[in-house]
């Protein structure tokens, strides 16, 4: 499907979608759409470090919470601190020609910061993660997504050992809760997709 043909499905779905045409425009985009006072909490995305946003917020004075740059003793308080921040930044593990935005999480500080909470979000998500429909959605997340995040976060869960999925239930399972967001919340006042045509993130 064309970037195109999925940004009308996600307008008609109440996000506002924007149609980027590499990592740079959609870094621009971030930074125009977010004010340099405002808060800002993000979810673990090897999409967002790969646009550098992690770094381009912090140097221009914006406070950002993101557990992935503190030590685990204080994740919870920046799980916290970032799921009652002004903007929410994530990227998503599919989105589905119809225009559904899939997430699966293990501790679901993302997919709670996503759908509830936070006023605005912003997905950025690269072309690669468009599927058909929510089972090809999940498929891509069990045997693909998981997969990568598991060797690269140093796990032990039968998916980065053998590439695919192996439902698990130990205390490392990154499959413990999996959102699929229809349409945004009333509580909830813009939520921008940003879809970049070009492969980011896994």
């Amino acid at each position: 499907m064309n970037l195109t043909d999925l940004s009308k499905k996600l307008a008609a779905r109440g996000f506002i979608p924007v149609i980027c045409a590499d990592g740079k425009a959609a870094a621009d985009k971030i930074l125009e759409l977010i004010p340099v006072d405002d808060t800002v909490g993000a979810g673990g995305s090897v999409t967002l470090n790969q646009l550098n946003i992690p770094e381009l917020l912090t140097q221009r004075g914006t406070t950002l919470y993101s557990h992935s740059t503190v030590s685990e003793e204080l994740k919870n308080r920046v799980y916290q601190l970032a799921a009652s921040a002004k903007w929410y930044l994530a990227s998503a593990n599919a989105i589905t020609e119809n225009g559904e935005i899939v997430n699966t999480d293990g501790s679901a500080n993302r997919v709670s910061s996503l759908i509830f909470g936070v006023p605005n979000i912003i997905y950025a998500v690269g072309k690669n993660k468009i599927v058909k429909d929510f089972d090809a959605a999940v498929d891509r997340i069990r045997n693909y997504t998981c997969h990568l995040n598991a060797v690269r976060l140093g796990k032990s869960t039968p998916c980065a050992i053998t590439g695919k999925c192996g439902n698990c239930t130990g205390k490392e399972c990154m499959c413990n809760v999996t959102t699929i967001v229809h349409h945004p919340t009333r509580y909830q006042d813009k939520v921008y997709v940003l879809l970049i045509d070009e492969e980011l993130g896994y």
